[in-house]
């Protein structure tokens, strides 16, 4: 829902079950991730989905990578999860649908992190490409893959309509 305050990109009105749901996932996210920097070895295929690797085929420029970047991107990973978590926590406790207002950084944190859900998610569930309807899961969990891609997919539009539009190419008249 768009706000007519400059700081906010939106307001999202979260039901406390669904702010239940995203706790939950945020804070496993969180510590799968939390987990992968303590192994030096991605024995989890949704941690590679999530940390890829720089350099798929240089096998010395993506140790070299991993050593120097890994920990950061893994603290902005979980940052991102934490962001959805903080803000949902006293939903999921109180018991009562709210409104959640989000700025741009929070904003773009969520579609992060909603984005990093999603791919372990799929992972869990054998997709491996758009399309692919996975081959195993638990009951349900496609629809909360599902539920997760509607909401990243409203969290974007509302990013893209608070875009300034563009100049054309050229940059006026002649």
């Amino acid at each position: 829902m768009p706000t007519d305050d400059p700081a906010l990109v939106g307001l999202v009105l979260v039901e406390p079950e669904e702010a239940r749901i995203l706790v939950s996932l945020a804070d496993q996210l969180q510590a799968l991730l939390a987990d992968a920097l303590e192994s030096p070895v991605d024995d989890d295929s949704a941690v590679r989905r999530v940390l890829p690797d720089a350099y798929r085929h240089e096998p010395e420029l993506a140790d070299e990578w991993r050593r120097l970047s890994r920990r950061g991107l893994v603290d902005r990973k979980i940052g991102f999860a934490r962001t959805l978590s903080t803000a949902l926590a006293p939903i999921a406790h109180e018991g009562a649908a709210r409104t959640v207002p989000l700025t741009m950084e929070a904003a773009l944190d969520w579609v992060r992190g909603i984005g990093d859900l999603r791919l372990v998610i799929a992972d869990r569930m054998g997709i491996i490409v758009d399309g692919d309807e996975g081959t195993f899961g638990e009951p349900g969990l496609r629809d909360v893959y599902d539920w997760l891609a509607w909401m990243q997919d409203g969290l974007v539009q509302v990013l893209e309509a608070r875009e300034p539009e563009a100049e054309p190419a050229g940059g006026g008249a002649p």
